[in-house]
């Protein structure tokens, strides 16, 4: 017995050694995948926003009933319309009302106000508006001019804004938890803008831009959202925005 024990025994741990390296292998042939499957869909997420043709304005209003926002906020013979059809094909005079997304109903469309035209309007707009629904937050911008926007108005209560039309033209409220996350910095008013901060301040302004989503999705909901099949085939409403609520982009 023990002579056999001491024949076998070189073989046995060669093919345990042998079985171990089959293993250690296998698994990190597997790890190698999961890796490159981890790194795709990272490149996929931050891909996300240049894929994604996102509306350049929206309002993200706290309601489940998109019928009652379309009312409230004033359009003309609103009629349901799904979501996908309204995205790609929305008339310029329309606006587009979203079916609730966590709570959330989002609406997009040329006719919302744009703050780079008339702030005092924007503001009176979204005040009107925070009045007939209640809690309603704003989001502007501009990839190409660099402007930005973002405000939360509750019941006419301006709780947060900030906007950015080549200089700040509303600075309103303390700045919250969600833009220090998302990496938002706002300069004040009549901030210096020299030629030498000059490339600073682009990288400051463009990086706002592009964290815009995060920021909504963080204090709502990020209308990327939309794009989704299982959204693209639910109603919202569509209807014209009566003269004088706003102003076209």
């Amino acid at each position: 017995m023990m002579t056999t024990v001491l024949i076998l025994g070189p073989f046995i741990l060669v093919w345990a050694i042998a079985a171990l390296f089959y293993a250690l292998g296998r698994r990190r042939a597997r790890q190698l995948q999961l890796d490159e499957i981890t790194f795709a869909q990272s490149v996929q997420k931050r891909l996300a926003p240049l894929l994604m043709s996102r509306p350049r304005t929206w309002l993200a209003i706290k309601s489940r009933n998109p019928e009652d926002v379309a009312r409230s906020i004033g359009l003309k013979d609103p009629q349901p319309c799904a979501s996908g059809n309204a995205l790609s094909k929305l008339e310029q005079d329309h606006l587009f009302v979203s079916p609730p997304v966590n709570g959330w109903v989002i609406v997009v469309g040329d006719r919302l106000p744009n703050p780079e035209s008339d702030i005092d309007r924007c503001f009176r707009f979204l005040a009107e508006t925070s009045d007939r629904v209640g809690h309603v937050q704003y989001f502007h911008g501009n990839p190409t001019l660099g402007h930005h926007a973002w405000a939360k108005v509750i019941e006419r209560e301006v709780a947060r804004a900030y906007v950015w039309t080549g200089e700040t033209t509303w600075n309103q409220g303390s700045t919250t938890i969600a833009e220090e996350k998302s990496g938002m910095q706002c300069f004040d008013y009549f901030a210096n803008d020299d030629e030498e901060s000059a490339y600073k301040l682009w990288e400051t302004v463009r990086q706002n831009v592009e964290q815009l989503p995060l920021l909504a999705s963080i204090w709502s909901v990020d209308p990327v959202a939309l794009e989704e099949d299982a959204f693209r085939a639910k109603p919202g409403w569509v209807g014209r925005m009566p003269v004088g609520r706003s102003e076209k982009n």
